[in-house]
């Protein structure tokens, strides 16, 4: 999968750098917080562990650079209606321009 994304981000013209830390790695958090900072670097996608994956982690990521639309800011605007303001992960879109393709109100707003 990794090297498909490689293939497919040269093809578009955009640079992708994988790092690649132990699945038991407590540097996480540190090299979330480098990358924020890191103005070359305009999105991250995280690919952890199931040991790893928690808010503390997910929200260290800065909203403006969350490509997969994981931190609670960006789950919030999504959930809320507010999908404008915010990245919307590639398959969140898929679903929603599928829903208003259908027609069909999955919800109703209430009051």
């Amino acid at each position: 999968m990794q090297e498909i994304n490689q293939n497919l981000a040269e093809e578009a013209g955009l640079n992708i750098t994988h790092i690649c830390l132990p699945p038991d790695s407590s540097e996480i958090i540190d090299e979330i917080l480098k990358i924020n900072e890191d103005t070359r670097v305009h999105g991250l996608a995280l690919q952890i562990s199931e040991n790893l994956f928690s808010n503390e982690v997910l929200n260290a990521l800065k909203p403006e650079k969350d490509v997969d639309g994981v931190t609670d800011i960006n789950l919030g605007k999504l959930v809320g209606g507010d999908a404008h303001e915010c990245f919307v992960s590639p398959v969140a879109k898929a679903v929603i321009e599928l829903l208003e393709k259908s027609g069909r109100m999955l919800l109703e707003k209430c009051c």
